[in-house]
């Protein structure tokens, strides 16, 4: 089964189908570094891909902090966007040069400003170019249009407030530049900027997220992350020279499901160009290890008495479909858990031995329902017949790829549905402080009371272990 990638990088193919259809706009965001030899507009005004309109980073910047590409004000971006005709509605797909460095700073922009369907060219315009795609040399000329934004403050870091996570160590920082920029051992590109890191930052070089233009696929990414000591489960602050290659680290996180995550505009540019700021050089101190054993989790039991009131409709724009499993083959089973489950240790199911899982999932009062989106596995749920009054749901989840498409809570509600189509009295569910931190809000939203609250202990899975797994299954993490 193909490694999986991210849910925001569309294909070649696919843009090249959805060329010149109603609310689909193209987004040149070329933007290069001067040791990198090129000019983005001069590339975009010899060929571009046809209908695309050049978003220049340099301009489409707030030119009275001084400092290169500071994010707009919400209502002046939205002007600019107009002006290009690009609205908060429409379907977007953004490219550059190389395909993965300076795009995902445009994506970013337009996301935090209330766009919802922003995509990148997977490749860039060079791939697209060296497959012969077609391309034009006029300049469009997009009629005005009204960008509706609605800005998110809570994903863009100032300088005020890096300062005191620097200072309090609260939040991750991921700092994107170079890794000799990174330790200090190479000078910055920037005149009169100092060289080193913000104390407490780990080193996540943007070009160590892609490969030949292509964001790498999300077991790799999440590797890179963990490797770099980032936790995934924690905040992430996002930092680099100034502010775009940071984008990048974004689009990584964002794919990989992380969503608390916010980007320090000013980056290196605002901090290292201070004499006030402290400045860290060197590598990082390595990851710290934690010795094995038992977790220990705080565990809430919740129960509903009555079917679900709540009605949601499907998600618009992507295909979805539910399939209850018969006789599901155990290395799917693991494959469903370990996708789902991994970052919230689910591993007691995927130890057992195929005689204990099988006694467990293929006996009758067992019902496991995948959940497909566009033709692929994207999450499960598992109900269990306690008694003739009493269903539990026993796992429920998404895959990372189906996080961020609005199906969340569509997709509880269908698990939700067909547990009260059992004719139970009540439903139950348990979840613990080892799973996603709005697992008991949401469930308490759909109608689940807490009637229970435990301490359990989880023992962890090493890397060895769970690789020994994933041979044994034939399957993918």
């Amino acid at each position: 089964m193909p490694a999986e990638r991210s849910r925001f990088v569309v294909s070649a193919d696919w843009v090249e189908k959805q060329l010149g259809a109603p609310e689909f706009k193209i987004i040149d965001a070329s933007w290069y570094l001067p040791a990198q030899g090129r000019n983005g507009a001069v590339e975009y005004a010899s060929g571009h891909i046809p209908g695309a309109v050049f978003f220049d980073q340099d301009a489409i910047a707030d030119q009275t902090t001084g400092l290169p590409h500071s994010l707009l004000s919400p209502a002046k971006f939205a002007e600019e966007m107009g002006l290009l005709g690009i609205a908060a509605t429409d379907t977007i797909v953004v490219y550059d040069g190389p395909g993965v460095f300076s795009a995902p700073r445009a994506w970013w922009m337009l996301r935090v400003m209330g766009a919802r369907k922003v995509y990148i060219l997977d490749g860039g315009i060079d791939a697209w170019k060296a497959e012969g795609r077609p391309l034009e040399t006029d300049l469009p000329e997009p009629a005005p249009v009204t960008f509706d934004f609605d800005f998110d403050r809570s994903r863009v870091t100032s300088f005020n407030e890096m300062l005191d996570l620097a200072e309090k160590g609260v939040r991750q920082i991921a700092d994107a530049r170079p890794a000799g920029r990174f330790t200090g051992e190479e000078a910055e590109p920037r005149a009169g900027m100092r060289s080193g890191h913000i104390p407490g930052a780990r080193s996540v070089p943007a070009s160590s997220l892609s490969e030949n233009g292509h964001l790498k696929d999300l077991p790799t990414l999440r590797s890179i992350f963990t490797e770099a000591g980032i936790d995934l489960t924690q905040p992430v602050v996002t930092s680099c020279g100034s502010g775009v290659t940071a984008a990048v680290v974004t689009l990584a996180l964002e794919s990989l499901g992380h969503s608390d995550n916010s980007l320090y505009d000013g980056s290196w540019s605002e901090w290292g160009g201070r004499d006030d700021t402290p400045v860290a050089t060197g590598p990082t101190a390595p990851v710290p290890t934690t010795a094995h054993g038992p977790i220990t989790a705080h565990v809430t039991r919740l129960e509903m008495t009555a079917p679900p009131k709540a009605s949601l409709a499907v998600p618009v724009n992507i295909q979805t479909a539910i399939m209850r499993t018969h006789e599901i083959p155990l290395p799917f089973y693991r494959f469903l858990h370990r996708q789902v489950g991994a970052r919230w240790h689910w591993y007691e199911r995927i130890r057992m031995t195929d005689g204990e899982l099988k006694a467990i999932i293929l006996g009758p009062k067992v019902t496991i329902s995948v959940l497909y989106v566009n033709g692929a596995p994207a999450g499960f749920f598992e109900l269990s017949q306690e008694s003739d009054d009493v269903v539990e749901l026993s796992y429920f989840g998404l895959f990372e790829h189906a996080l961020g498409l609005g199906l969340g809570k569509w997709f509880l509600l269908q698990a939700l549905y067909t547990a009260w189509q059992l004719n139970p009295q009540k439903v139950t569910v348990m979840t613990n402080t080892l799973d996603h931190p709005r697992a008991l809000q949401l469930y308490q939203q759909f109608g689940f009371s807490p009637v229970e609250t435990f301490e359990a202990t989880v023992d962890p899975i090493s890397e060895s272990e769970l690789l020994l797994m994933i041979r044994r299954d034939g399957t993918t993490l």
